[in-house]
């Protein structure tokens, strides 16, 4: 069916208890398209307004004209307002729908001071060719399932319509229970002719409070096994984003509870103007009542982009706002300093950005973020994982069953991310640390060698005396033949290596109960590993003593502090006197290898040395979220 007229092709007035079904007999694919040829902002393939209720569309084709320049495009299907004297457009179910183009491509919105669009469900579709907005899940809309869909262009778009400057998949401003869930953002693409700059954004929740007399009910906003791919350069873009959770200024948002848990989201391309890029904004804010919470588990954050010299890229970028209840712990994120042109962090803390797990998780100690990790995520054209390191178990959740294909997640050890691969191959290791005397915990990586080739490594905690942890890889081999030997790190004792190895089938251990099992003997007679060198250089000597005299003397205090000998989280004399004992003993590194330099063994020092903040450029945010409400 073509249609060129500027309103609705289909519209349903108060309809109620309609079924559009595009199929033939009710089976099979998709048999009915309506094609929208009008390029007014007024040209829409179906609406539904003044009471439609409980109607239910699927398996149509609509199509309206791709915006390719300056101009307004349509809705494909728009859920609208109601007159006074009606009711709210309320039941809809919108599923396995191709829509593509027009500028907002679906829309729903309820009707300021007078009702709600309630239960609204937008499942299995694919949405393509959108210029401003592809889902715009809008205000004055209450529980909201968006689950399933596909999210991508075919053709370059001219993406922020005539009067925004951005360009969103999934925009979600509803309150009560909204779930987000297994959609999949692949291939924006914007087609380069704008004379501005624009921002490319993956999925936006922003729960935005209905005026009096309408009810604000509990808000509960869901969103997992979300994966996100936007790697295209669009070389216009000045900011690009994957997922954002968050709130606008205080008074028009609400507050609410936000569940975060396996999401992916990749960002890559190469641009030219000055950008701020992110993989992962986690931001809500405070709205008034103090309600609001925050849990973020097992998301992955990955962001490859090149922007101009002066660009920000960012892994994951984590707020913990004030008044809120945040939880957050077992993500990932990274931030690769070859591709990124400009500044790179793995993860930023509001002003302050961060390429060092030690140094990520001791600024959080030890409330969250002790579990999370610094490194590269792979994964295939079919989204499937390939070669990663280790650091890739999360925490199971409850709800958090399968993966974005539909896969059963290990209960115990599932991976990160909205993908699950392959059992995970568990190290249990049993260490300690000479003069580590109290807690907080000392964390340790441990690297896999198969000979002198590096294989994969993993995070996890010495407790004070001697402890026993799991530690898990991925790349590890389970064949009963491979041997690997450990390479432990840790922020304030010497690096030492197993004199054993190990083998996995599929589990593994090693136990350092003795300074037999450190090679070399370079330990204590009962295997502590030496303390002190802070500054990580292989060597216990003068310039260990200088950082630890000159944290003594400025009375640096806190969370695992490299300076902090005995862990007792005052920097003194007592830790002075182990350097200068070690230093006059002339304790050093002993490995089996000789271990050139390169990107790879860097990541796995993880920047043990004494690693400064770094303070990010404080506009970036303010501009990032000032237009982020938006309205009919």
């Amino acid at each position: 069916m073509n249609y060129a007229g500027a309103g609705a092709a289909i519209l349903l007035n108060g309809s109620d208890n309609v079924i559009i079904d595009g199929r033939i007999d009710g089976t099979g694919a998709q048999s009915l398209s309506l094609n929208c040829t009008a390029t007014t902002s007024a040209v829409r393939g179906i609406t539904m307004q003044n009471g439609a209720q409980n109607n239910i569309i699927s398996y149509l084709n609509i199509t309206l004209p791709v915006t390719v320049s300056a101009i307004n495009g349509g809705r494909c299907i728009e859920i609208a307002q109601s007159v006074a004297g009606t009711s709210g457009n309320d039941n809809i179910t919108v599923d396995h729908c191709n829509l593509s183009g027009g500028d907002r491509t679906f829309q729903v919105f309820g009707t300021s001071g007078l009702f709600l669009n309630s239960n609204i469900t937008f499942i299995n579709n694919k949405v393509r060719n959108s210029s401003t907005i592809a889902i715009f899940i809008g205000s004055l809309v209450s529980n909201v399932i968006c689950d399933y869909n596909e999210i991508y262009d075919d053709v370059p778009v001219y993406k922020g319509g005539a009067s925004v400057t951005s360009a969103r998949s999934i925009n979600v401003q509803a309150t009560g229970n909204v779930s987000i869930r297994n959609n999949n953002i692949h291939d924006i693409m914007d087609n380069g002719i704008r004379t501005t700059a624009v921002s490319i954004q993956g999925i936006l929740t922003i729960p935005i409070k209905s005026p009096a007399p309408l009810p604000n009910p509990v808000t509960n906003v869901t969103v997992q096994n979300n994966f996100i791919n936007l790697q295209a350069n669009n070389i216009k873009v000045t900011s690009t984003f994957g997922l954002m959770i968050t709130g606008v200024a205080p008074g028009s948002g609400l507050d609410y509870n936000a569940m975060v848990y396996n999401n992916t989201s990749l960002i890559g391309g190469t641009g030219t103007l000055t950008e701020n890029n992110y993989a992962c904004i986690f931001d809500v804010n405070n709205q008034g009542s103090g309600t609001s919470t925050a849990t973020y588990y097992n998301n992955v954050g990955i962001n490859l982009r090149t922007g101009g010299p002066a660009s920000q890229h960012s892994g994951i970028e984590f707020v913990a706002e004030p008044g809120v209840t945040n939880t957050s712990d077992y993500n990932t994120g990274y931030s690769d300093g070859a591709a990124n042109t400009g500044t790179h962090y793995d993860f930023t803390d509001g002003m302050f950005g961060y390429n060092s797990t030690f140094s990520w998780r001791d600024v959080h100690c030890p409330d969250y973020e002790q579990h999370s990790a610094i490194h590269p995520v792979n994964y295939d054209a079919n989204y499937l994982l390939t070669t990663n390191y280790g650091d890739m178990n999360g925490k199971p959740v409850a709800g958090v069953s399968t993966d974005y294909f539909g896969n059963s997640r290990d209960p115990i050890h599932p991976y990160r991310g909205a993908v699950e691969g392959p059992a995970l191959k568990v190290l249990t290791v049993t260490a300690s640390l000479e003069k580590r005397e109290s807690v907080p915990k000392s964390q340790m990586n441990v690297a896999l060698y198969d000979g002198c080739t590096f294989v994969d490594y993993a995070t996890g905690y010495i407790d004070y005396g001697s402890s026993t942890e799991e530690y898990f890889f991925s790349n590890a081999v389970v064949n009963n033949t491979t041997a690997y030997r450990l390479q432990c790190l840790t922020a304030t004792n010497e690096e030492s290596w197993s004199s054993g190895t190990v083998m996995f089938t599929p589990h593994a251990s090693y136990n350092f109960a003795s300074a037999s099992d450190i090679y070399g003997s370079n330990g204590t007679p009962t295997g502590e590993f030496y303390a002190a060198d802070v500054n990580q250089d292989g060597v216990i000597d003068g310039s260990d003593m200088a950082l630890v005299e000159n944290d003594a003397l400025e009375s640096i205090s806190g969370c695992r502090v490299a300076t902090d000998i005995n862990g007792d989280e005052i920097i003194d004399a007592s830790d002075q006197a182990f350097v200068d004992i070690n230093s006059s003993l002339g304790y050093s590194t002993v490995t089996p290898c000789t271990l050139s330099p390169s990107s790879t063994t860097e990541k796995i020092s993880m920047n043990l040395k004494n690693v400064e903040r770094v303070k990010i450029n404080s506009d970036k945010k303010v501009n990032l979220i000032s237009d982020l409400e938006l309205k009919e």
